[in-house]
């Protein structure tokens, strides 16, 4: 009875999603040429898909197949990308301002040159391919929302580790590489991040209010001018875009 209940489900699952599915090519390619705004296009399958210059403002692309997806110049303003596929995307020129995206979603497109990032800051040739060239590895570490304080964690081998929401309140990180790192909503308020190597790391939305950045490298971090200033000190460290912090 339960495997008969079950196979229903997926059954009822899979024609929900086929409908939505033609839906959306309706909705695409016959009347809205490309004006999506807040649209829902959650769950669907749009691998392949056309959608250079599409307006997606706003649009709910939770858990979206976006595997080879053209999104060239596409609008992403404060779109929903959570778990959504991007591999082999062509995000070219793409607004993603305010989008709900990780850095290791970004990792998985084909092209970011010239896009437009969630914090406002926009990747020319050179940041793109540094950023794509930060692969996560297949053994990097998963502490997501995990208690850490207390923990001495100086020089710690972190580089792509899943740091999603972890509380690092006071926690010591002096010398750490936390290279490509997620620590997208973290809580590093007084944390010691002296001589970190942060390049390539997402820390959009993380707390670093009274954090020590000396000497840090930031190159090509996803992480907001605020959220910069309200750290303790950033002496000689190496900002998102390159410069070096008086």
């Amino acid at each position: 009875m339960r495997r008969y209940l079950f196979r229903l489900w997926l059954y009822l699952t899979k024609a929900y999603l086929g409908l939505r599915q033609q839906a959306f090519l309706r909705l695409y390619f016959n009347r809205r040429k490309g004006q999506l705004a807040r649209a829902d296009l959650s769950y669907l399958d749009l691998r392949g898909a056309d959608l250079q210059n599409a307006d997606l403002r706003e649009a709910n692309l939770i858990r979206a197949d976006l595997s080879g997806v053209n999104l060239r110049g596409a609008n992403l303003l404060a779109a929903d990308l959570s778990a959504a596929r991007l591999n082999g995307a062509d995000l070219a020129g793409a607004q993603l301002t305010g989008a709900v995206v990780t850095a290791a979603q970004l990792r998985q497109a084909r092209s970011l040159t010239g896009v437009t990032l969630p914090n406002g800051q926009q990747y020319d040739a050179a940041q793109a391919e540094q950023l794509l060239g930060a692969a996560p590895t297949p053994r990097a570490a998963n502490l997501a929302w995990r208690d850490l304080r207390g923990r001495d964690l100086h020089a710690a081998a972190l580089a792509n580790a899943n740091l999603y929401q972890a509380n690092l309140n006071g926690v010591e990180l002096g010398a750490a590489d936390l290279s490509g790192a997620s620590l997208f909503g973290a809580d590093l308020q007084n944390a010691n991040l002296q001589q970190a190597d942060l390049r390539g790391a997402d820390l959009l939305a993380a707390n670093l209010l009274n954090a020590n950045l000396r000497q840090a490298d930031l190159a090509g971090a996803l992480v907001t001018e605020g959220q910069l200033a309200m750290a303790a000190s950033l002496t000689g460290a190496i900002l998102p875009d390159g410069s070096t912090a008086p």
